[in-house]
């Protein structure tokens, strides 16, 4: 018989100086009820496997292959960002104010998982939902996520820093979770982020922090219908200095503070 109490020991020993004691428990319970259904020598082999890599410092979804995002189930992997917490508030915001209205065209750059495309689809059934990304690997992700989560959403291939205007219809809306953190910044940051996680969807040089916002702001400039929407998750410590950038171009902008009470988000009106 299966001595989980045994294992559950192992994993508290092994993992005492990446975690704090209560993240263990958590971490023990959700490989545990992943790994409920199977033989129980599959499942010691397994819970082996997956202490090395925890060990490693690698992230839990990664180990698993999945996550979960605002009730859905998403595919993840090194090629794609682990979907944050604040990106669900991200989507709970942007669904509150498509509740308003139907039929919308929607973009989201930077796609990644699919997680906030799917996530939107999925809540507005009329709403037409298209998503870029300059990843084939991450569009693989995300076409399956979509699939999986029985929802349609029109991706492709494309470089958010060089869009162009004719290759896409108007938006109702345009959303983004662009890369933010400055490469100065990977010091401070977790070994379990910066050693596994995609730096292509995490990092900017650090003298163009804000070269993302700018393009795609530009791009919703011509895209957007008149008091169209612009959403942005944001880098907190230049919360004014992205608000101010889109406000010259022509939007309305608001920041918004995420739960933690962090400058996490703009939301933006095309001044029609």
């Amino acid at each position: 018989m299966l001595k989980k109490q045994a294992i559950k020991v192992d994993y508290e020993e092994a993992l005492k100086n990446i975690y704090e004691k209560n993240e263990i428990n958590a971490l023990f319970k959700w490989i545990s009820e992943d790994l409920a259904h199977l033989p129980e020598l599959q499942q010691k082999e397994l819970f082996e496997d997956y202490l090395t890599k925890l060990a490693l410092k690698q992230p839990l979804q990664q180990v698993l292959g999945y996550t979960y995002f605002y009730n859905l189930k998403f595919k993840v992997n090194e090629h794609v960002l682990i979907p944050r917490p604040e990106t669900e508030e991200l989507v709970y915001m942007m669904l509150q104010e498509c509740g308003r209205t139907s039929n919308q065209e929607i973009l989201d750059v930077g796609t990644g998982s699919g997680c906030i495309a799917i996530s939107l689809k999925k809540n507005l059934k009329t709403a037409q939902v298209h998503a870029i990304d300059i990843s084939e690997e991450a569009l693989k992700i995300a076409y399956t996520n979509a699939k999986e989560n029985g929802v349609e959403v029109h991706f492709k291939k494309d470089n958010a820093l060089a869009l162009k205007a004719d290759d896409y219809p108007k938006f109702h809306i345009i959303v983004s979770n662009p890369p933010y953190i400055a490469l100065s910044e990977k010091q401070n940051m977790h070994d379990n982020v910066v050693n596994f996680e995609t730096h292509l969807a995490l990092f900017v040089e650090d003298d163009a922090p804000l070269i993302f916002y700018d393009k795609i702001a530009d791009f919703a400039l011509k895209n957007l219908y008149p008091n169209g929407l612009l959403f942005f998750e944001i880098n907190q410590n230049l919360a004014v200095e992205t608000q101010e950038l889109i406000q010259k171009k022509g939007f309305k902008a608001q920041i918004i503070k995420d739960l933690n009470n962090n400058n996490r988000f703009i939301k933006a009106q095309l001044l029609g």
